[in-house]
């Protein structure tokens, strides 16, 4: 790594405005340009495009407009990483846009060479993400296609930074999915986010949602943990077509609610004009809503041409203006949502009671709520003792060290490192597609099912049992 390291030259050109903004508490707002979804065989978004788009971006005091480029191009014929699009974009505009770093089919060698060509390029804000598994893959075809974990990318951009002049490293962030409503798949996530803080995470963006609960959720709990970073929000203008790509599940981690999909087809029943009118004010009231929870600003799905970045723009700052106390919004986004619910199929945990009646109450930080009973099996919990007893020590010993035994009660995988003791003696590499060991991915299913099929994440799995035994022991 230190080798590598000595390789990268920075550009010489100091300056990130974007983290500028980020510091000084300036509203953001970032436009994704065109990207394909992996398994969507559509054409990849040319440099000329996003510069275009970049161009056409209107200046709006108070508010630091920028591009967000996705890493959505691998497996896509023709596609080009985000990192390499960026680096065509005019270079006196590179570290206005944030880019992201996707590890779906990235070893970690292909990452530190993209990393490499951000540095030379002046590419100044970078997002890791563990990536998507294409749409409609299943598990076993997931688990043999390669991806490395977003932490694992944060330590390397972390480690790259620390090598360069002062001032011209990377600011990193990260991504974490609020919208999950069973105990163990919300905490899984806010656990992930955790170990991505760790990891070298400077920021945080939450994932695409309509459910502000879920959003305020996150800032509460990021308050409550000290966690003082800033965050983004990820919000979508819904058109017709992307609301059933989204229906059809080509968007992982994205979930439309059947409360809200019936609203939404009231509303296109009226005209296209009033369809649209109805979701620029829905976006402008979330992003402003957003503002009032403590969020540094959006990041906005569904804008890519030019006139819908500049409606939206333009809607966004008439939004702001206009809501400046939480409890005008409140009423407003009540109205505007007809208290539909957002939930995607029933069930709805909640850490904080009176979320989305009040701001946070600074006068008393916010208590969690207890999550319950985990539901976990007479079976499930005799077997995970029994692991427990005979390989309390795996982590500390050789993974060839009782291979045989772990084998035959684990699936044992003959990892490098034997991490069973931090998985309730759960095996990562056997029950995971993505082989992930840090935390679930963004695209785990709102019940806390894998996004790859009908059976439980494995981190859902692992925090059932990890509360389970705090229970049990008292904790």
């Amino acid at each position: 790594m230190s080798d590598f390291q000595m390789e990268i030259n920075f550009a010489a050109r100091g300056g990130n405005r974007l983290g500028e903004a980020l510091a000084k508490g300036e509203f953001v707002l970032l436009i994704e340009g065109a990207s394909p979804d992996p398994g969507v065989h559509e054409p990849a978004p040319g440099a000329e495009q996003l510069a275009h788009l970049a161009s056409e971006l209107p200046e709006i005091p108070g508010i630091h407009l920028g591009l967000a480029v996705l890493d959505r191009g691998v497996g896509v014929p023709g596609a080009r990483r985000a990192v390499e699009l960026a680096a065509r974009l005019p270079e006196e505009e590179r570290d206005r846009h944030l880019v992201y770093l996707s590890g779906a089919e990235t070893s970690p060698e292909a990452a530190r060479e993209l990393l490499g060509i951000a540095a030379n390029a002046g590419i100044r804000n970078l997002v890791a993400v563990s990536g998507d598994a294409p749409s409609g893959i299943s598990a076993a075809e997931c688990s043999r296609r390669r991806f490395t974990e977003s932490t694992e990318l944060l330590s390397m951009i972390s480690a790259v930074s620390s090598s360069a002049p002062a001032g011209a490293g990377f600011l990193a962030g990260a991504v974490v999915n609020p919208h999950q409503y069973t105990p163990w798949s919300l905490l899984g996530q806010y656990y992930k986010a955790d170990a991505k803080f760790a990891a070298g995470a400077e920021f945080l963006i939450a994932q695409a949602g309509w459910d502000m609960l879920k959003i305020q959720s996150l800032a509460w709990r990021m308050i409550a943990t000290e966690a003082f970073y800033p965050r983004l929000a990820r919000l979508v203008l819904l058109t017709p077509l992307r609301v059933e790509r989204i229906l059809a599940g080509e968007m992982p981690g994205v979930r439309i609610a059947p409360a809200l999909r019936a609203q939404l087809e009231r509303e296109l029943r009226y005209s296209k004009s009033q369809f649209e009118a109805a979701q620029y004010r829905r976006l402008a009231l979330q992003a402003a809503g957003c503002r009032l929870m403590g969020f540094n600003g959006i990041q906005l799905a569904g804008a890519e041409s030019p006139l819908r970045a500049r409606i939206s723009a333009e809607r966004i700052r008439s939004a702001l203006e206009e809501f400046t106390f939480f409890d005008a919004w409140l009423e407003e986004y009540n109205s505007c949502m007809a208290e539909t619910e957002l939930s995607p199929y029933g069930d709805n945990f909640t850490l904080y009671d009176r979320i989305l009646h009040r701001d946070y109450p600074a006068d008393e930080p916010a208590s969690p709520n207890d999550a319950g009973e985990p539901p976990v099996s007479v079976s499930e919990a005799a077997m995970r003792s029994l692991r427990g007893f005979l390989f309390a020590h795996a982590g500390e010993q050789s993974a060839s060290h009782g291979r045989l035994l772990k084998k035959l009660l684990c699936g044992c995988r003959s990892c490098g490192r034997c991490r069973l003791p931090e998985h309730e003696y759960q095996c990562f590499r056997r029950d995971c597609p993505k082989q992930l060991a840090a935390g679930p991915c963004g695209g785990v299913q709102p019940d806390g099912r894998c996004e790859t099929g009908d059976f439980e994440c494995f981190h859902h799995r692992v925090v059932r049992l990890r509360m389970s035994r705090r229970k049990t022991n008292g904790d």
